[in-house]
């Protein structure tokens, strides 16, 4: 007897599992063949969707792609870390804030502290104003 052993067929049970390996690999390498065949199928329609709604909204929104389009790049550049950047945010927020609060200002004129509308003096809850 030989150091490996004898399957009494003349074939060593060494190298029969060496051959069941071997089979096993190459069924593992054909599914992730397969795998990979079926992702890059799905990356191909999911570019293509894609494509198209960019497509769809440069067509119908040009200018708002372009703002996006230059705004990205400003980030993807660098800016974000500039001094400009936070001189343009600061502005924005003061604007921001500034907007909010003539909205709420205009609305607490409108309304008195219960939440119902402002009368004008001598006028019923139920009458209409007239128009004049």
């Amino acid at each position: 007897m030989n150091a490996a052993g004898d399957a009494g067929n003349g074939v060593s049970t060494e190298s029969a599992g060496n051959g069941q390996d071997v089979r096993a690999l190459a069924d593992h390498g054909r599914q992730i063949q397969h795998d990979a065949e079926a992702l890059a199928a799905h990356v191909r329609d999911a570019s293509s969707s894609v494509q198209d709604y960019l497509t769809a909204q440069v067509e119908q929104r040009p200018l708002t792609t372009l703002g996006l389009a230059a705004g990205l790049g400003y980030l993807l550049g660098g800016g974000l870390s500039s001094k400009l950047t936070v001189l343009m945010i600061g502005a924005a927020t003061r604007l921001g804030a500034a907007v909010v609060a003539r909205e709420v200002g205009s609305r607490l004129s409108l309304s008195d502290w219960s939440g119902t509308p402002n009368r004008a003096p001598g006028q019923r809850s139920g009458a209409k104003e007239e128009r004049s």
